[in-house]
């Protein structure tokens, strides 16, 4: 590529030399231009340059000085003057003249010392900075008219002014050439890094993360476009000031960076939380910092968002709800009432406690709320409680890092309440937690944020917690076997869900719903015998709507003759009545017994004829729990 370099002379016969002896075809093809000034006409001389297309600048002495303090847009050269220069203007010249004067501008590169020795006595030196100092020295300098005055162009007619001889000294052919390759030069890399910088810029203004640059000073030298939309502020106001200054909110990551800290800090804005990351900015080259801070800014909630799809993604199963208040099938007006109230809570972001026995249908309304309201495009967490050790549940609650215990995966794992984010955990059987769960389960709900366990780094959290529990927690709270904090964080709102033999219009009908459903017709073409529906109406539904749809399952298995056979369509109460159960004020908190003590109760319970549902009932612990005590009983008999 042709680049066009401009020069600045002090003389006629400088500009000559360039446009006829060194570089005439490139003049001709105004690849070259050159312009003479007098004293103070620099500034114009380079504009109009310039305008007529230079892209780089070359001149010598003061004008190159000024030079630099007028132009910073386009490269500078200084035409240099150096010794070869000055003693060729010194050749042939000694043996004239009485006295000889080197007036010399001091960026001329020549060492009079060193060059004393091989010039005779009557040739002497003066340097000077300013233009006014040389001046002043012409104007004072007491010497024969045959003096001659070497020095550069602004020298020559002071000198004449005085009556002395004066010569100019001009760079050589081989010097201009020289010049004329470092401007090109620079050009040449200039329109390399300006690729680069496009290149750079494109790299920035694409990517997802916001980037800023800081100096030594904490100002601000470079930010991309997602770094204005992050910050909320513009490069053109950032540019230069300190953050610190503009955004008060990033202090304490300046501080923790200060003090070595290298993780990820918190930060938030008026519109945004942010994650950054400050990082010395290094040389690429050999990775040695040369100054100046790198902030990387993400936004937590994209950040959370692409969590969240990776998550849908990684387990996609168990992280969605299935039903809608539509599905819930029933007849009786206190049903409908209920699942109204259910809608109501569905709207508010309040934690729910669905109370109900089992079998109740209690994470058929918790997956409904969760589709009612506005979190229903978000994951869906059910837990239970009781069928996890407290280890397990803890674990599989929180997540853990890698190597947080023994057994655990290498790579960490994510907890359920993080897979919940944005959207919905129901912890179901809530009232079997320890009291150790119990109290991270109330941090996480105060302090909205979870941390894994074997990690110190906090994860802020977005989750609605719907609880069920089959047993009044009221109970447990006077019996200090359930928190009253938690009891309360949880309790905000209450759906209880009857049980079936209480809502005797629903029992026929979801019967026959449910037959329809399994025989695969319509629901007027199922037709039950008066004998079936008695018996129906009349059994107690301990188990409710699990037990009235497996003794559905078993009349479409057997056919409409299993309804004269009581036992083979109730066989978890033969007769229709459930065994009397112990009264409702008998509350036992296992905790508080040694395992013989333990043994013992659930044997007597046996004994009076209940059934292991009724004894878990009476206990206050789940049918899993019982079980699981049970075969923790039998290992220590053998």
């Amino acid at each position: 590529m042709a680049y066009c370099i401009g020069f600045i002379v002090t003389e006629e016969a400088e500009s000559e030399i360039i446009t006829q002896e060194v570089f005439p075809a490139e003049v001709a093809r105004r690849e070259v231009l050159v312009q003479t000034v007098r004293p103070g006409e620099t500034e114009e001389a380079a504009q109009n340059l310039l305008r007529a297309g230079a892209q780089a600048l070359v001149a010598r002495g003061g004008n190159f000085r000024d030079l630099q303090k007028s132009v910073s847009d386009v490269p500078l050269v200084e035409l240099v003057m150096r010794t070869p220069d000055v003693l060729q203007a010194l050749n042939g010249r000694v043996e004239d003249y009485d006295q000889i004067w080197l007036v010399l501008s001091k960026f001329v590169r020549f060492d009079f010392d060193s060059c004393r020795a091989l010039l005779p006595a009557k040739v002497h030196c003066f340097r000077y900075g300013p233009v006014e100092e040389m001046l002043a020295f012409l104007a004072s300098l007491d010497a024969p008219l045959n003096t001659l005055i070497i020095g550069s162009g602004f020298v020559l007619e002071p000198a004449r002014l005085r009556g002395f001889h004066a010569v100019q000294i001009r760079n050589s052919p081989d010097g201009v050439r020289e010049s004329c390759t470092d401007a090109r030069n620079i050009l040449r890399e200039r329109d390399k890094e300006a690729a680069k910088a496009r290149q750079i810029a494109t790299i920035l203004s694409n990517i997802e993360d916001g980037v800023v640059v800081l100096d030594a000073r904490n100002r601000v030298t470079l930010c991309n476009r997602k770094g204005e939309e992050l910050l909320g502020l513009s490069f053109a106001r950032l540019k230069g000031r300190e953050l610190t200054a503009l955004l008060p909110a990033f202090a304490p990551v300046q501080e923790a960076y200060r003090l070595g800290k290298r993780s990820e800090q918190l930060v938030q804005t008026q519109e945004h939380s942010l994650s950054v990351n400050m990082s010395p900015v290094t040389d690429l080259s050999d990775g040695v910092p040369v100054g100046g801070v790198l902030l990387t800014l993400r936004d937590v909630t994209k950040l959370q968002e692409l969590e969240k799809n990776l998550r849908f993604q990684l387990s996609k199963k168990g992280l969605t709800a299935r039903y809608r208040f539509e599905d819930i099938l029933t007849k009786e007006e206190s049903m409908h009432g209920l699942i109204q109230w259910a809608r109501d809570c569905a709207r508010s972001d309040n934690t729910v406690m669905i109370y109900g026995e089992s079998g109740t249908g209690k994470e058929l309304f918790a997956q409904s709320i969760h589709n009612a309201s506005p979190r229903r495009d978000y994951p869906f967490v059910a837990v239970n409680c009781a069928a996890l050790t407290e280890n397990l549940l803890e674990s599989e609650l929180f997540g853990y890092v890698a190597g947080a215990f023994t057994g655990a995966r290498k790579e960490g794992k994510a907890g359920l309440f993080e897979l919940a984010h944005r959207g919905t955990i129901f912890l179901d059987e809530v009232n079997s937690m320890s009291p150790s769960t119990q109290a991270k389960i109330l941090r996480v709900i105060e302090q909205k944020e979870v941390m894994r366990l074997g990690s110190d780094y906090i994860i802020p959290l977005d989750v609605r917690i719907i609880t069920a529990a089959n047993e009044n927690l009221i109970q447990m709270v006077k019996r200090d076997a359930f928190r009253r904090d938690l009891f309360f964080r949880l309790n905000v709102l209450e759906v209880r869900i009857p049980p079936l033999n209480q809502r005797p219009k629903d029992i026929l009908f979801l019967f026959r719903s449910f037959v329809s459903q399994l025989q695969g017709r319509p629901l007027r073409e199922v037709k039950l015998s008066p004998e079936l529906e008695r018996a129906l109406l009349e059994h107690n539904w301990w188990g409710n709507v699990r037990e009235l749809r497996n003794a559905a399952q078993r009349y479409t298995v057997r056919g409409s003759g299993a309804g004269d056979d009581l036992e083979a369509l109730f066989p978890e109460s033969p007769d229709g009545a459930e065994p009397a159960l112990v009264d409702d004020d008998l509350h036992l908190d296992l905790r508080e017994l040694d395992r013989v003590v333990e043994g013992l109760v659930i044997q007597s319970l046996f004994n009076r004829g209940l059934t292991k549902t009724q004894t878990a009932k009476a206990l206050g612990i789940s049918r899993t729990a019982l079980f699981k005590k049970l075969e923790g009983q039998k290992e220590r008999q053998t």
